[in-house]
């Protein structure tokens, strides 16, 4: 009997430290970030790009303490949407994606659109609820991507919007 309710408490006191200890979880959004295509654009995929500089205390706010670490990165929601009422005629999808400055890290999508319908000014993309980001949160910054793969040559500049909500994990 003695090790029966050794064994239960040794058992209940691994469950919880494997379940528990998982960290706090908060919402990092960036909106109205700016991306600019630079004409002469050309049919097919073109890049344009935001540098996220990763400072835990601005992030984090008052929840900041020293050695936090982010354990856990999703994007919620990716939403582009057009400047000056242009529409988005003659993209036919948007494709985002992280980067970084480290070799080691290989660029991830994380949320598309095909096709943009024509006409939209407003495009909220499908988010990768598989595609993980966190080991970009370890680094002093890293690049949203926006691909925009267009549907016939444009000389004009393009500029749009974005908002992106990334669920944060810390501890």
């Amino acid at each position: 009997m003695k090790k029966l309710l050794q064994f239960t408490a040794a058992l209940a006191l691994t469950l919880m430290t494997a379940c528990g200890g998982g960290g706090d979880k908060t919402t990092y959004s960036l909106k109205d970030v700016e991306f600019t295509l630079s004409g002469p654009l050309f049919e097919g995929p073109n890049p344009a790009q935001y540098t996220v500089a990763v400072d835990l205390k601005e992030i984090l706010g008052e929840r900041y303490v020293e050695g936090v670490k982010i354990t856990g990165a999703s994007l919620k929601s990716a939403h582009i949407r057009s400047v000056d009422s242009a529409n988005f005629d003659g993209v036919g999808s948007f494709v985002v994606s992280l980067a970084s400055d480290n070799p080691d890290l290989k660029m991830k999508e994380l949320a598309f659109l095909n096709p943009v319908k024509p006409g939209t000014t407003d495009a909220v993309l499908s988010v990768s609820n598989e595609v993980t980001a966190e080991e970009y949160f370890a680094e002093k910054q890293f690049y949203i991507i926006v691909d925009a793969t267009l549907l016939k040559d444009l000389d004009a500049n393009m500029v749009f919007m974005g908002d992106f909500d990334f669920e944060l994990l810390y501890k």
